[in-house]
């Protein structure tokens, strides 16, 4: 079986590390350092860092991998067969791009070159996509632009939020890299290149985006809040205060102008949108927790007709 080392730092890093443990024996893992977080600003390891302590991998960590030389010389005594290279939030250069025998190999959840960055899986949720892609390639000097080894197609339902989808991808990246891995010799890997055309780009969320305009359709604002509604999150103002939106459901607009609070059904709040209108579900204000938005309508205690 092939040596196989692994970078990576967030969340679908680290769920993919534990998926993939199962699979296959990885000889070591490198992920970021820990960083203040928090009120109290504490150092918190990444998820990764959490999930090889778990599993008893040897791991090192990283402020900035590509002028770490101390954790390059460790590295380069101790090469693997290939270097897997998933949510790392690091630009590898050489020579580890070809430092292992067999390179480096990268999980994108996208349908590459569709949507190379650091948020396809968002921005495929915020475009209303019904289908994206799990991709397995090669790194090279480009931002995920180096040659495929496999692409499997992932639905999109319409419940899925960006959690919902990066497990699917997770699941699904998995499975397919374990299977090259385990299954197939690697002189019969096939690499194509990436083609030019459709190139599109998932570059990082910025805050501001979370912003709602209730002047565009409900299916839109639904959209971004199943994109980015956990974070960084979905916002709008009710009197004069922050608002963040969590779930909400579509719905028949009944009047108004966009943005105003146009009906209560079951107890929960109807926002008239620019196209149809959505019901609120789950909300948070401003300097308080997550709560049901029937609760927070009865203790905000607004009327038919107000404006968000």
């Amino acid at each position: 079986m092939l040596k196989a080392a692994f970078f990576g730092s967030g969340g679908f890093a680290a769920y993919c590390l534990e998926r993939l443990s199962d699979k296959i024996k990885l000889q070591w893992v490198v992920t970021n350092a820990p960083k203040p977080a928090g009120r109290g600003m504490e150092l918190r390891p990444t998820p990764v860092q959490l999930c090889a302590e778990k599993l008893s991998i040897p791991f090192r960590t990283t402020e900035k991998l590509s002028s770490d030389e101390e954790l390059l010389i460790w590295i380069r005594s101790n090469v693997t067969d290939v270097m897997l290279v998933i949510d790392f939030g690091h630009i590898v250069k050489e020579p580890l791009l070809s430092l292992a025998r067999l390179g480096c190999l990268n999980v994108h959840p996208s349908k590459l070159p569709q949507y190379r960055g650091s948020a396809p899986v968002q921005r495929a949720i915020m475009d209303g996509l019904t289908e994206t892609a799990v991709t397995l390639f090669r790194l090279d000097a480009g931002m995920d632009s180096g040659p495929v080894l496999a692409q499997l197609p992932v639905r999109i339902e319409p419940q899925d939020t960006t959690g919902t989808l990066l497990q699917k991808c997770a699941e699904t990246g998995v499975d397919v890299l374990s299977h090259y891995l385990c299954d197939v010799p690697d002189a019969e890997w096939k690499f194509v290149p990436q083609t030019d055309d459709g190139v599109s780009l998932a570059p990082k969320i910025d805050k501001a985006e979370g912003r709602i305009d209730w002047c565009s359709s409900a299916a839109k604002i639904s959209c971004l809040v199943r994109g980015i509604g956990s974070a960084p999150g979905v916002y709008c103002g009710v009197n004069g205060k922050r608002l963040r939106i969590h779930e909400t459901a579509l719905a028949e607009r009944c009047g108004g102008e966009a943005g105003t609070l146009c009906a209560v059904k079951d107890g929960f709040p109807v926002i008239a949108c620019g196209e149809g209108a959505l019901t609120l579900l789950k909300v948070q204000p401003e300097g308080r927790k997550v709560q049901s938005a029937d609760d927070w309508l009865r203790g905000s205690r607004l009327n038919v007709g107000v404006k968000l």
